[in-house]
């Protein structure tokens, strides 16, 4: 193989994932993470002196219902988890509209489905 053939392969990108590779579990935890928080910030209840809760609610609100697909986006989370955005959408709604019980339990399973599976 040529040099410049071999520059040209060494440095050419194939995004922040491979969809023809397995992805990366860093990549994946990472994704997870940011859904955590997301759903977290989103659902504060308890409000700070200087109001970041009430920030933090407004952030996580309009990250969930954006369109963008830039890494760390919902929709970039939503494809490394591969789960849909809608879905993740119509929780949320279904959240709001719960009793305090079904909430906790809701979130709980939230988390418990985006663990690692043991595969």
């Amino acid at each position: 193989m040529d040099q410049d053939r071999m520059n040209s392969r060494m440095w050419k990108s194939t995004g922040l994932y491979s969809t023809k590779e397995p992805l990366d579990p860093s990549v994946q935890k990472l994704a997870r993470a940011i859904l955590r928080q997301a759903v977290r910030d989103m659902l504060m209840h308890q409000e700070t002196q200087s109001g970041e809760s009430d920030g933090w609610r407004k952030d996580a609100a309009q990250w969930f219902f954006s369109d963008k697909t830039d890494p760390g986006s919902l929709t970039w989370v939503c494809e490394i988890l591969q789960l849909q955005p809608w879905m993740l959408r119509q929780w949320l709604s279904v959240y709001h509209q719960s009793h305090h019980q079904r909430r906790e339990h809701m979130v709980m399973e939230l988390y418990r489905s985006l663990r690692p599976s043991m595969n």
